[in-house]
Order: C-alpha cells, then sequence, then structure tokens
C-alpha cells in the first residue's frame, strides 16, 4: 500500500504538479473508457444496462478526442510553466525594493483585511436569521414528508452510484452511507435547533453561526462533542461529491409514482455495486469499529430536525 503513494509522489516532483494535474485526468478518463469496453461486453453478452450506464456509454465518442487533446497539451503546458518561473524569477528581483515602500500599505491592507472578516461574520449572522427562522417556520415539508423521503432516498443512491462509476484511481474511499449521514446532520445544525434542546432561539442562533463560521474557515475541531468527524474531514466528502458528475447532471423531472420505482431500482442498483465495498449503515448500532460507532450515536442524537 505504501508504494503507491510514493510513486505518485515520484510522478509529482518530475512532472510537477501541472503535468501531474494533466495526467491525473488522463488516468481518470481512460480508467473510464475501459468501464465502457467493459459496458459493451456486457451488451454483447445480453445483459441490460441501468440509466448511469447507458448514459456513461454515450459519452464515449467524446472521450477519446478529449484524451488525445490532453495528450497534445503537454509540450505546450511545459513551455508555458517555464515562462511563467521566468515571470516570477524576474519579479523576485524587484521583491527586496518593493518592501520597504509596501510597508504601510501592507498595514492598511492587514486593517482592511480584519474589517472585511468582520463583515462576513456578520454577513454569515444576517443570512443565517433567514435560513433558521425560515426552516422553522416551514410546514408545507410536513405534508409532504412522503415524497421528499423518495425523493432524497432517490438522490442519495445517486449520488453513491456516480461516485462508484466515475471514482478515479488516487480519489481516496469512495463515499458511503454514513458520509451522507453526517452531511445532513451538520446541515440541520447549521440551520437549526437541535430537537429537546432546551436553548432559547437566541442562543441557538448563535450556535448555528459559530458552526457555520468553523465550516468557513475549514476547522479541524470535531462536528460535534466525542465525534472523530471534523469539519476538514466533512468538507472533503462534500468536496468529492462536488467533483462527481452527480453534481453536474441534469436532472429529469418525473412524477411520484415514477420517483418511488426510481428509489428501488436504484437501492438494489446501489446495493449490487457497493456489496463488498460499503457496508451497510444502519439506525442502531455500531458501523466500522468503535469509531464508527461513537459517529453512528452522533446521528441518532441529531439527525432529526
Amino acid at each position: 500500500m505504501a508504494a503507491i503513494p510514493s510513486s505518485h509522489s515520484s510522478e509529482t516532483a518530475t512532472d510537477g504538479p501541472v503535468l501531474s494535474l494533466l495526467n491525473k485526468r488522463i488516468r481518470a478518463l481512460r480508467k473510464k473508457l475501459n468501464r465502457i469496453s467493459q459496458m459493451e461486453e456486457s451488451l454483447s453478452r445480453g445483459k441490460s444496462l441501468n440509466k448511469e450506464q447507458e448514459e456513461t456509454l454515450r459519452s464515449k465518442p467524446s472521450i477519446v478526442p478529449l484524451i488525445d487533446e490532453l495528450e497534445r497539451f503537454r509540450q505546450p503546458l511545459l513551455q508555458a510553466v517555464d515562462q511563467e518561473i521566468q515571470i516570477a524569477l524576474e519579479k523576485s528581483d524587484h521583491v527586496s525594493e518593493t518592501q520597504s515602500e509596501g510597508g504601510t500599505a501592507q498595514e492598511e491592507n492587514v486593517e482592511r483585511s480584519e474589517s472585511d472578516e468582520s463583515g462576513a461574520v456578520s454577513a454569515v449572522a444576517d443570512l443565517l436569521k433567514l435560513v433558521y427562522f425560515g426552516s422553522m417556520f416551514d410546514v408545507r415539508t410536513l405534508s409532504m414528508a412522503h415524497e421528499n423521503l423518495l425523493r432524497r432516498t432517490h438522490e442519495r443512491n445517486c449520488c453513491l452510484s456516480y461516485d462508484y462509476v466515475t471514482d478515479e484511481d488516487d480519489a481516496g474511499e469512495p463515499l458511503k452511507e454514513l458520509d451522507l449521514d453526517l452531511v445532513a446532520l451538520l446541515g440541520g445544525l447549521v440551520i437549526s435547533r437541535p430537537p429537546n434542546s432546551s436553548l432559547s432561539h437566541k442562543d441557538s442562533l448563535k450556535m448555528c453561526v459559530e458552526r457555520a463560521n468553523l465550516w468557513l474557515s475549514n476547522s479541524n475541531q470535531p462536528i460535534q462533542p466525542n465525534s472523530s468527524v471534523t469539519y476538514t474531514g466533512l468538507r472533503e466528502k462534500l468536496n468529492k461529491i462536488m467533483a462527481s458528475d452527480f453534481f453536474t447532471t441534469t436532472p429529469q423531472i418525473i412524477a411520484s409514482v415514477q420517483v418511488t420505482a426510481a428509489v428501488g431500482n436504484f437501492t438494489s442498483f446501489q446495493d449490487l455495486l457497493h456489496r463488498s465495498i460499503i457496508p451497510h449503515v444502519g439506525v442502531i448500532g455500531p458501523v466500522e469499529g468503535s469509531a464508527a460507532g461513537s459517529e453512528q450515536e452522533v446521528i441518532q442524537r441529531g439527525r432529526w430536525f
């Protein structure tokens, strides 16, 4: 297992960060092309594909030209990087001269930055007032509880399926149900008062603002007391979601009856894909050792708002 990071670090040191990023994209496209080949073999054997696999299969004509184009970018990118380095070296020659002249300007920038930061915190607090009370006073979701449950279950299954289909070699562990639970948990904690809480709305809203600022600052603090999940760690999970095709795919508007059927189909497909790599996350009991068990307790205490 240690050989993989070493190889990746060696490649970065040899090619530099720009070419490493280009190579990473090319590897991802080739991996996707291999998956498409496997899908074509499955079709030739008479097997059927689901909707996501069909969409991936239709993207084949654009993948090969894209790989060729990225390959042609190598040499121009090397030249561009060399030019950027030369420009940076020329600018660095004047740094010592501008430092003495820019002392006063730097102090002004610090003061301006502090003022902007204070204004940003105030803006977050102001926005959360609307989100907090808007969420609390919204009774329409109660009358649409069943439909919302179906649609959100559908979205969760789509998210996990897209993550599996578009996962790259060095993208880390695939997303789990628990990851989505934790994203939902923190999202609720940022905009609402925890259930059975004795806090006033004033104190609860203050905690929401504090959590929002911890999220924006990418804090290493845990999202809940006695939790092993940090804001930084959860942000990585959310970034993984944002980087998948799930984030950019245009949804199709379908009726509630079709949503119910789709949820069943996606659940069966997701179970098939993730059975060997993603454990089932129940409402009660530990999931992946003591650490996951504690996270499950966190979800049990605060997932419903």
